[in-house]
């Protein structure tokens, strides 16, 4: 897990550390300078959301969790829109933060902190104030581990370590050229993607009161004429690798039940066609081939000790197709891919289902080199497994639709 925090790390710091070259993408007339920069506090209290039986009182307490409360200090880059997608987007803000939680009268599963970036996205403004939307991707730490089956409670968590995720809407008030006020709402999730069990996850929601102070003054936002879009194609090229831990439950003559878990690796090679129709959106299609040694996998007793059950390497081929669609920020994208299995071998044990989603970002380096990482899901509410995106594309503008 330590490997997985590292890698989180790396690309937390990597995609919007990429300073220029994420902010650069645009040519403009506009004598460079410092983008301008805030530093604030949040502050929320809010309510774990009851999704699995450990937080609904199947705990050690035989009551349900309730009250939580977080802190975290956040450091602001403004944008002015020198940039064309910054005037497209509403002159977003970005940057990093440091969040702190605290769950009320809990000695099991810990006060998670993290490291996160984040990007706000205001959706429409007015002279005093705007409403937005804001979203954070890191990874938190500070965790109490626990095993799988422990004290034959479903722990939400295992790892040290997760994913954390945050999601709101708010309003900022202007209140001087220094100060702003934000008020809203947000959801936040921790999971660690199965590299770990347990890995019920763990759900939030809460108020948020959030103020910060800008450095220097407020931007003057640039209001300029942007470019028509270059309707372009886009071929690409990914392997993902993962990995997934599962669980077993075995029941002995005496009716006394243990529990071990094993890890099992999944490569995915993917290949898909995009077609950008605005500076935001782009839409295509593509195919999976998938070697998921977690599928349909089972275990034998060797000498009274459970292994790995043998397996043809065949058998654990998974193909599927799926649409995607990607919003665009420049270099960056938020992608959406829901996908469909076209095979997968009939085998007893099989608990996945035909259809499968795919939510995550996708950093260009270098105008052909992809990075990325995705969430691989099913029912559209589990994650099944973390996928780290290694990549090539080829675009082009020729069509062979007269004048497009």
């Amino acid at each position: 897990m330590r490997k997985i925090q590292t890698i989180f790390l790396f690309f937390l710091f990597l995609m919007p550390g990429t300073y220029n070259s994420l902010f650069a993408g645009d040519s403009t007339s506009v004598t460079p300078k410092h983008y301008r920069k805030g530093a604030g506090l949040y502050y929320q209290i809010g309510s774990i959301i009851r999704t699995h039986p450990y937080v609904k009182g199947d705990n050690p307490y035989q009551k349900p969790y309730g009250l939580y409360q977080a802190v975290s200090a956040k450091y602001y880059i403004h944008t002015d829109g020198r940039k064309a997608w910054q005037q497209l987007y509403g002159y977003p803000t970005w940057g990093f933060g440091v969040y702190k939680g605290f769950i009320a009268h809990d000695d099991y599963l810990g006060n998670p902190a993290a490291v996160y970036a984040f990007i706000n996205l205001p959706l429409k403004r007015w002279k005093t104030w705007d409403i937005g939307f804001e979203t954070g991707f890191g990874v938190s730490f500070n965790w109490k581990t626990h095993d799988f089956a422990e004290d034959h409670y479903q722990y939400p968590i295992g790892s040290y370590s997760t994913v954390f995720f945050d999601m709101g809407f708010h309003a900022t008030f202007i209140l001087s050229k220094h100060f702003n006020l934000t008020a809203g709402v947000s959801y936040t999730h921790f999971s660690n993607g199965a590299v770990k069990l347990p890995n019920l996850g763990i759900n939030m929601a809460a108020p948020r009161l959030e103020l910060e102070y800008i450095f220097g003054g407020r931007s003057e936002f640039i209001n300029k004429e942007i470019a028509s879009c270059k309707k372009e194609w886009e071929w690409l090229v990914l392997a993902a690798p993962s990995m997934k831990q599962l669980g077993f439950v075995y029941v002995d003559q005496r009716g006394d039940t243990t529990g071990t878990t094993f890890n099992y690796s999944i490569i995915s090679l993917s290949t898909a066609i995009n077609r950008q129709i605005s500076h935001k959106v782009k839409f295509g299609g593509g195919i999976d081939v998938s070697y998921n040694e977690a599928y349909a996998a089972d275990t034998v007793m060797v000498d009274g000790v459970p292994q790995k059950a043998p397996f043809r390497t065949g058998d654990k081929i998974l193909i599927g197709i799926f649409p995607s669609f990607e919003l665009v920020l420049n270099k960056l994208s938020f992608i959406a891919q829901p996908g469909y299995y076209i095979y997968k071998k009939e085998a007893e044990g099989d608990d996945v289902p035909v259809t499968y989603q795919r939510v995550g970002i996708k950093y260009v380096l270098w105008d052909r080199m992809i990075l990325g990482v995705n969430i691989r899901a099913f029912n559209f509410s589990k994650a099944d497994f973390i996928e780290w995106n290694i990549g090539y594309r080829i675009h082009w503008q020729k069509s062979y639709r007269r004048g497009d």
